[in-house]
């Protein structure tokens, strides 16, 4: 069913416009009867009860029970009672007061004006009747008045649950979309990144088969860098794509290679953390490489050694960074936990990695016992025509 707004303005001047009718009705039903003109403040009580409905919504509490004492002052001036439009007029003071006030207070309103009335009937009216009457009547209103207090509850909550739902359905909608997101973000890097990748190491082997050819070198020289920073700017748009609460989270970086080794300390596995050198900003590809790069050899540690005693260095040269990862081959816990952030692809996925970015890459065990993983990662290509890089 449509709903017609109503103005303010309406909403403001509609019990006074009530009150009005009310009171004027009283005036012509005393007037009906045949009472004398000299008698016309027999009237009044009306006209009050009309006054009282004009000011109900500011006091919805005190007007039923002033309403209810007018009934005095009809039967003090000689009448048998209120006339009908005066005890309507009653009637509603009751039930706009339990409609609109709470409980408590709505009970105690319209108690009072039920009392107050039927008492009046019952001591001062001239036939007890009238006491039943007021009480049919009034408790009828306070009926009435519960029944849209109720309903306006009901509305309320309604309200107050659609809101919810919509909350609700804004946050499921963002959980899908982040969901979509990291989806795209997983393909685009297993997909597109991987294929760039293997592009950059056959223009790579090209190059070194082409000696004597300085200019095709110094083609699929830039060619290399050119996919190499197509790569680096993936990776970006990638952890734009896994944006979270507003913010991008975070790449994987060498600043933050203890929040790494702390999940696999905590599972047991012994790891010592060497940094050396004078720490620089890295290019975000060789930063993160270099942590993947970390994070493979962690988890061969871990599968093949059992969490062997590891000792991770990271040294920061002029030209270059390197990563080194060592284990002493001796396990320390039986069941050891997975590294987060790997892939299991072993030694192709580190020299997939390493090359990418021009380094190089050495694994082989460890005099004595253990395995070594190093990789050294180029902070500057070198451009010099008919070198190999």
């Amino acid at each position: 069913m449509p709903r017609w707004p109503v103005p303010p303005r309406a909403r403001r001047l509609f019990w006074p416009a009530v009150g009005a009718l009310l009171g004027a009705l009283s005036v012509f039903e005393w007037l009906v009867e045949g009472f004398d003109r000299s008698q016309f403040a027999l009237a009044a009580p009306g006209l009050l009860v009309g006054v009282l409905l004009a000011g109900c919504p500011r006091w919805p509490a005190a007007a039923p029970v002033l309403g209810a004492l007018t009934v005095s002052l009809n039967l003090l001036g000689g009448a048998p009672g209120p006339g009908g439009a005066q005890l309507v007029g009653m009637g509603l003071l009751v039930g706009h007061a339990v409609a609109v006030l709470p409980a408590p207070p709505a009970a105690r309103a319209a108690g009072v004006a039920i009392v107050v009335a039927t008492g009046l009937g019952t001591v001062v009216a001239p036939n007890p009747w009238e006491s039943v009457f007021y009480l049919l009547v009034l408790g009828a209103a306070a009926t009435v008045g519960t029944l849209v207090a109720q309903s306006r509850r009901r509305a309320e909550e309604l309200q107050v649950l659609a809101a919810r739902l919509a909350e609700q359905q804004e946050t499921v909608a963002a959980a899908a979309t982040t969901a979509e997101r990291a989806r795209i973000a997983r393909e685009v890097h297993d997909s597109v990144a991987h294929a760039v990748s293997v592009m950059v190491l056959q223009m790579g082997g090209l190059r070194r088969l082409l000696p004597d050819h300085p200019e095709a070198q110094e083609v699929l020289r830039g060619l290399e860098r050119l996919g190499r920073d197509s790569v680096d700017e993936m990776r970006r748009v990638v952890g734009i794509l896994r944006e979270q609460d507003g913010e991008t989270a975070p790449l994987p970086s060498l600043s933050r290679l203890d929040d790494v080794l702390d999940d696999l300390r905590a599972g047991g596995m012994p790891i010592e953390l060497v940094v050396t050198g004078d720490p620089v900003e890295l290019p975000p590809l060789v930063d993160v490489s270099a942590v993947r790069v970390v994070q493979e050899a962690l988890s061969n540690v871990v599968r093949h050694a059992g969490a062997a005693a590891t000792t991770v260095t990271v040294h920061h040269a002029a030209d270059r960074v390197t990563v080194t990862v060592t284990d002493d081959g001796r396990p320390r816990v039986a069941t050891p936990p997975a590294v987060p952030g790997t892939g299991g692809s072993g030694q192709l996925h580190m020299r997939e990695r390493v090359a990418v970015v021009g380094g190089r890459l050495e694994v082989g065990p460890v005099r004595g016992g253990g395995y070594r993983v190093r990789a050294s990662f180029p902070l500057a290509v070198p451009a010099r025509a008919g070198v190999p890089a």
